[in-house]
């Protein structure tokens, strides 16, 4: 295939044309997504076993509206991408192993599942989505698709292990490398090789004083990231080079892409050039939606779960990143259509200048970008734009994690107003698995409520939790404030009327002899009262080491093997 094919966007019936009128829109509400709070759950929305059947459905919506309109121009474009991206795919995977990854000659033919997530040592809950598209793709014989997220920001070198006693858990960190300052993955390489290499045996040696935790995962897949880094010295590379190496020992043959490769080839980069070409629209329809879900889901944060396309002078915001090599900040990309060209600038200086007439194809300016890595220039999606690309040119299914489902939302209004395409459904997996180094503490937040309120009704009712003989030393105490209640009661159906100023006075009056026999009868309670406060103490604690023990965000190279396979397993979907 050529590198640069030609789709010009000038054929009045495409999709793609803005003048095509939007498809309908179900009303939006607003999702109760939540991840599960329990041990050993998983969360899916829509049930795991649709996810096939809306693969199929998904596949089958773009190649109807393909043949609803001339050109073909939606099939064309998705064929291209995906045999580019997976051809790049397959290049990465096979450096990242060591051996040749074939594609299938009929790739275009069968399912492509997609998923992706930063190259970080994350907990079960988010390696599960890895698992459940490898998983399809090989019971379908289709194709499975992770896409490594490494123009995100490195947002910590270590993991949190857990420490102490059962009784007063927490957490250290244990560094695989030097903390660094923030900054996109790929330009980050491990600073410390004798840290990173002894990072296995130093977490083993912290999770010994828990003699119930089998050996941890770490121990088995470290090896492979330590043989990547006489490879390459890119930390994202070695962590993927690990979670990839256990993944095909469980028969799950996924195919690796970091996005800073997916940015370089061809049909990204007409993307790219598409939304440059109509910014103005763009920006206005991504900014319009963005109002819209924020107003449905009561969000009042002018940065999220985005932050609004911006303009000025002339220039507009397109959603994607540009920096050059080496650098630690991304930087917001602007364009500005200057008659035949359009110009790029990272909102200091001009980067680049594209050719880009209105009613040429793309040819040209894509052949201008495809020069930029040479010039050390990254141009890179941001994450609402990844899962577009992503869902509109290469893969039949996506599969999103609970955030990445939030701001998906936004991601099928623009379907529907940009891009005039009914959205293609994807899947929301989520999971939460509790690393079993000790037992969590049968203890709840209602034990807690119930030792307060019991707590509050000694202050004002201790006459309730009198004993007999306490209650007859206590009578002519109980039978006052029985009249004072009585008295009360009368005065509030008397309200209105006689003199307010001496009904007033007379309520404070009685209310303050209220509080004092209520004080009197609550030292009779004070032994139970230190009973009480015991208990809560306790039971504070005992939330607190739940708070660790029941953790759900450690990673997932903490867990015995034997473990996550059981996880693994629950994963079914017939």
């Amino acid at each position: 295939m050529s590198s640069v094919t030609p789709f010009p966007c000038q054929n009045p019936d495409s999709r793609f044309d803005s003048s095509t009128e939007s498809v309908p829109e179900p009303l939006w509400v607003k999702q109760d997504l939540r991840v599960p709070r329990y041990d050993d759950a998983i969360f899916s929305r829509p049930e795991l076993s649709q996810i096939i059947s809306d693969a199929e459905e998904n596949r089958r919506m773009f190649a109807a509206c393909s043949r609803d309109r001339s050109g073909k121009i939606i099939s064309s474009l998705r064929e291209w991408a995906r045999r580019s991206v997976l051809e790049e795919a397959a290049r990465y995977t096979a450096e990242l192993t060591g051996n040749s990854v074939e594609l299938p000659e009929d790739l275009n033919e069968r399912l492509l599942l997609i998923t992706g997530h930063q190259p970080a040592l994350y907990h079960p809950g988010v390696w599960v989505k890895n698992l459940l598209i490898g998983k399809v793709a090989r019971q379908t014989s289709g194709l499975s698709l992770n896409l490594i997220v490494d123009n995100d920001l490195v947002s910590s070198t270590s993991i949190r292990v857990p420490q102490g006693t059962r009784s007063a858990p927490s957490f250290t960190d244990i560094a695989f490398d030097e903390a660094i300052s923030p900054k996109p993955w790929e330009e980050t390489t491990v600073q410390n090789r004798e840290l990173f290499c002894s990072f296995s045996d130093r977490v083993e040696a912290a999770l010994q004083q828990w003699p119930d935790l089998s050996a941890p995962l770490l121990h088995e897949i470290w090896p492979a990231a330590m043989k990547q880094l006489n490879v390459s010295d890119r930390l994202a590379d070695c962590l993927t080079a690990a979670r990839h190496a256990q993944e095909q020992r469980w028969g799950v043959e996924n195919l690796e892409l970091p996005i800073s490769r997916l940015c370089t080839t061809s049909p990204f980069l007409w993307f790219a050039c598409y939304l440059f070409k109509f910014a103005e629209s763009f920006r206005a329809t991504h900014n319009e939606v963005l109002g819209e879900y924020r107003k449905v889901n009561r969000v009042r944060s002018k940065t999220h779960p985005v932050p609004e396309l911006s303009e000025q002078d002339g220039w507009i915001e397109s959603p994607f990143w540009i920096w050059h090599a080496g650098e630690s900040r991304r930087h917001q990309l602007f364009v500005k259509r200057n008659q035949d060209k359009v110009l790029l600038s990272d909102g200091t200086n001009e980067i680049v200048t594209l050719p880009m007439q209105e009613n040429c194809d793309l040819s040209a300016a894509i052949e201008v970008l495809k020069q930029l890595p040479s010039q050390g220039i990254r141009l890179r999606t941001r994450a609402l734009t990844t899962t577009l690309f992503a869902r509109l040119f290469l893969g039949d299914l996506f599969v999103h994690g609970i955030g990445g489902a939030k701001y998906d939302e936004m991601t099928d209004r623009i379907f529907t107003r940009f891009f005039h395409l009914t959205p293609p459904r994807y899947l929301t997996l989520s999971a939460t698995k509790f690393l079993p180094f000790c037992e969590p503490y049968d203890v709840q937040q209602c034990d807690e409520t119930c030792l307060k309120n019991i707590l509050r009704d000694l202050d004002f009712n201790s006459d309730r939790h009198l004993t007999s003989n306490q209650l007859s030393e206590a009578a002519p105490l109980l039978d006052r404030k029985q009249a004072l209640i009585r008295e009360q009661q009368a005065a509030s159906e008397q309200e209105g009327s006689g003199d307010q100023a001496e009904r007033r006075r007379v309520n404070r009056q009685r209310f303050r002899e209220l509080r004092q026999i209520d004080a009197e009868l609550a030292g009779l309670t004070t032994k139970l009262r230190e009973q009480i406060n015991e208990e809560l103490v306790s039971v504070r604690q005992q939330m607190d080491a739940n708070a660790v023990i029941q953790s759900r965000e450690m990673s997932f190279v903490l867990y015995p093997e034997s473990v996550l396979k059981a996880l693994f397993e629950k994963l079914t979907f017939e």
